[in-house]
């Protein structure tokens, strides 16, 4: 992975890990908040990210959207019961989700890894086009199944705990935990997949199993 992706990835996870904590205990602390308006308020951080694309014009992506879309409906059921568990539970279930979808897409031969590869290290369209070529080979392809199914597990396993973290803990403590935990298996996901994938570089060097980002 280059530093350009590194760096890239990291803009992207460190508002998820930090800013649905501090700005729960903001709206409890500061500004008085109830617990379901404090966790709708936690929730906005999707939303916060679209806005910011949109204001530096450009297009949110169909991630943001999804999550804003899923925020929505579970701040609309938690205020309309009344029960906070709504919210607290949308990232588990957004995490069973995704990892039905991974493993999905390796069952069918579609990984959701060759994907997100490709767009991570391409930016035009005609150097995202030779990389899919290339990993449509038949060992890529059972490469990127392999990282699939293990990105399903890791999903669904952070599920199961992030259903045990809302079920047990005060909203305010899932608030604190929830955003660095799932930060931290993303990144043990990424560095065991980078390892994986490095086993290949030598006896299939012709795959390009991990290039350095192009823009042209």
């Amino acid at each position: 992975m280059s530093g350009a992706n590194r760096r890239a990835m990291l803009r992207q996870l460190l508002p998820g890990m930090v800013l649905p904590g501090v700005i729960y205990f903001l709206a409890v602390f500061v500004f008085g908040a109830g617990v379901i308006l404090a966790l709708a308020c936690a929730s906005s951080v999707p939303l916060i990210d679209v806005l910011m694309r949109v204001a530096r014009g450009r297009a949110p992506t169909a991630a943001s959207l999804l999550f804003v879309v899923i925020a929505s409906i579970s701040v609309s059921m938690a205020v309309i019961s009344g029960s906070p568990m709504f919210i607290l539970l949308k990232g588990a279930g957004m995490s069973a989700v995704l990892g039905v979808a991974f493993a999905f897409s390796a069952a069918i031969n579609r990984p959701l890894t060759r994907t997100f590869a490709v767009r991570l290290s391409a930016e035009c369209a005609e150097s995202r086009r030779h990389l899919t070529e290339r990993w449509r080979h038949p060992k890529a392809l059972d490469i990127f199944k392999v990282l699939a199914f293990g990105w399903a597990v890791l999903l669904l396993l952070s599920a199961g705990q992030q259903v045990g973290l809302a079920l047990t803990l005060s909203p305010g403590t899932v608030m604190a935990l929830e955003g660095p935990l799932t930060t931290g298996a993303t990144l043990i996901g990424v560095a065991a997949s980078v390892m994986y994938v490095r086993r290949f570089r030598h006896s299939h060097p012709e795959l390009g199993l991990l290039p350095v980002r192009v823009s042209n």
